[in-house]
């Protein structure tokens, strides 16, 4: 059990915290203990003063019946007060362990909230899942019983054990020897179970994590017709869980019995040297029913020591994989000094910047250029350039291995970073929404924006019209990741999300890849708008956007290797050229549809 001694000493924090709810649990359970053990003694006076008195016509009726109901009467007084104080232990003590858990998972959330992205892309979301649900339910039922019934079962044990004492000494002498019997069987069962308890968490927890991405990427797997590796890739995960808990289990059938056996040990004896003062006239037979009664007062806290140790190994080990969570430092920190940043223009500069995401393998190779205020900035290269490595470093999702990176003169390391995010605006790969109303996944970097500020975000990115045909237009529910939505409508809803918060600096990673011909262009002409007074970074393949951003940034193998605007590049027959003619002609009846709509629309306004 020291072996979790520093995981069970934080736990010990967090419940001293909520002290005066524990404190009155401990309290009713003393008051519980200490009534309960009356009750023997009220039925040893019953058996010894009333009953057999009466039996052997050496007390009178009338006396009897009335002593009798007095103290039957007194019995069921005893009985009512433990059961009362039992209702209010329980109450508190749920409380109470509600409340440790609430608080340690208010921790575990601030803390994951603050982890760095490098956190996330070496930790599955199976494996977090399960910590914050499985391990800390874990600690709930360790404190809302198993630690509540092991306080009981001491004093019960202690409160018992002196009054068998005032009873009779020797009787209660000899059934000593069996406890260190006991409480050394404790002690093994403990000690073998406690690693494979640590194994069962961490099986749980890649059990979880496969189960995770199995049904978040149930359409990929269909596609690929892989049913039959996810299921085996399941099947030996579930496999080893299985194997470790049979261990476990074996483990457990051997030593409970063990324990159970050595307490059935404790009655023989009870019955035997009870029975023999007895009949010898020196124990009374009220005595011995009062002795036995207390036996079996002892068995249940005895019995539960061997549950309890089983459950605190269990806990420990659900403990232990929270608090890791907790102690991953961060490697993304402020500094003590760090400024809060003023109302940015935009001017963002990369002066010999370089990054990896894993010692020895650069992402990126002293990369140097200037986004100037209110320009956008192209960025192309193919898989695993450095594009979007660029734009996670301007945001400090991640920090620079060397160089730095300064936006309007102040380096992104020395200033507060929700001054910095809140001035940059980011429309992902992958829109990411969330299970609530199109208009507050609208608002979410702005709660406080009013309904006609939502619908010109959404009018902005070409959003309004689908969300206006809506049952239940901007208070229609997206479903899980905006389940219920086409990836453009998606799209747009997270462009208008980026747009209400008027961020000076702008990130679109791709955002107009995934819609058709007719909203690309809606989306096209509100984003050349709207970009005219922000700087913006725009990772993409698509050439209208190419062509139309004021700087043009290529991108190979971590390095920039073309650098300048269309024609300028263009002319030079290099890189760019070819990879411009490629996706030219790949898009060539799309970009023809675009212009040709573009020519319509001016046409039309020219008349």
């Amino acid at each position: 059990m020291l072996a979790w001694m520093g995981t069970f000493v934080r736990i010990c924090r967090y419940i001293s915290k909520n002290w005066p709810l524990f404190l009155v649990s401990v309290i009713c359970i003393f008051i519980s203990a200490i009534v309960s053990v009356q009750i023997p003694l009220l039925t040893r006076a019953a058996i010894d003063n009333v009953i057999i008195p009466l039996a052997e016509s050496r007390l009178e009726i009338e006396l009897g019946k009335s002593t009798l109901l007095i103290l039957v009467l007194e019995i069921t007084g005893f009985t009512v007060v433990v059961g009362l104080f039992s209702f209010i232990q329980r109450y508190a003590n749920t409380y109470f362990s509600q409340k440790v858990v609430y608080d340690i998972r208010n921790d575990v959330f601030v803390s994951l909230q603050d982890q760095s992205f490098a956190f996330y892309d070496k930790t599955h979301t199976g494996q977090l899942l399960s910590k914050v649900t499985t391990d800390m339910d874990r600690i709930r039922r360790f404190l809302g019983f198993q630690l509540t019934f092991l306080m009981t079962s001491i004093v019960l044990l202690v409160v018992t054990l002196y009054t068998m004492f005032s009873i009779n000494t020797m009787l209660t002498l000899s059934l000593l020897p069996i406890m260190p019997c006991i409480f050394a069987t404790f002690y093994s069962f403990g000690k073998k179970i406690r690693p494979l308890f640590t194994q069962m968490r961490e099986q749980y927890g890649s059990l979880t994590s496969v189960l995770h991405e199995a049904i978040t990427g149930i359409r990929v797997v269909r596609a690929f017709a892989q049913e039959d590796f996810e299921r085996k890739k399941f099947t030996s995960k579930n496999d080893k869980y299985f194997q470790t808990s049979l261990a476990s289990a074996r483990i457990r059938a051997f030593y409970i019995p063990l324990v159970g056996f050595l307490i059935g040990l404790g009655t023989i004896i009870i019955f035997y040297r009870g029975g023999s003062e007895v009949i010898n006239g020196t124990l009374t037979i009220g005595d011995l029913v009062a002795f036995n009664a207390y036996l079996a007062m002892m068995i249940m806290p005895m019995r539960f020591f061997g549950m309890f140790i089983s459950g605190y190994h269990r806990t420990m080990a659900a403990g232990h994989r929270i608090f890791e969570v907790m102690d991953t430092e961060t490697e993304i920190k402020e500094k003590p000094d760090s400024l809060t940043l003023p109302k940015l223009k935009g001017h963002v500069k990369f002066e010999n910047v370089s990054f990896s995401y894993e010692k020895g393998r650069p992402t990126l190779k002293n990369i140097t250029f200037e986004a100037k205020l209110k320009e956008t900035v192209a960025l192309l290269g193919a898989t695993g350039s450095g594009k979007s490595t660029i734009i996670r470093l301007i945001p400090r999702f991640y920090d620079v291995s060397s160089g730095k990176i300064t936006i309007d003169g102040y380096d992104v390391r020395n200033v507060k970073l929700k001054s910095l995010r809140e001035q940059i605006g980011i429309v992902a790969q992958e829109t990411f929404l969330f299970s609530m109303t199109i208009k507050e996944n609208i608002a979410y970097g702005k709660p406080e924006a009013k309904m006609d500020e939502v619908v010109a975000a959404a009018k902005a990115a070409k959003a309004h019209e689908f969300i206006s045909a809506l049952p239940r237009g901007y208070d229609s529910k997206v479903g899980e990741r905006g389940a219920t939505l086409s990836g453009g409508q998606r799209q747009r809803i997270a462009i208008a999300r980026a747009l209400l918060m008027n961020p000076r600096i702008l990130i679109l990673d791709d955002s107009t890849s995934s819609v058709d011909v007719e909203t690309e262009y809606e989306i096209q002409q509100a984003l050349h708008t709207l970009l005219k007074n922000r700087t913006a970074f725009v990772i993409t393949q698509r050439v209208s956007t190419i062509r139309n951003a004021d700087k043009i940034i290529v991108l190979e193998k971590g390095e920039i290797v073309e650098e300048g605007v269309h024609e300028t590049l263009m002319a030079k027959k290099g890189i760019y050229c070819q990879i411009y003619q490629t996706l030219y002609e790949t898009q060539k009846p799309v970009v023809e549809t675009t212009y040709e709509r573009a020519s319509s629309k001016q046409e039309e306004a020219e008349k």
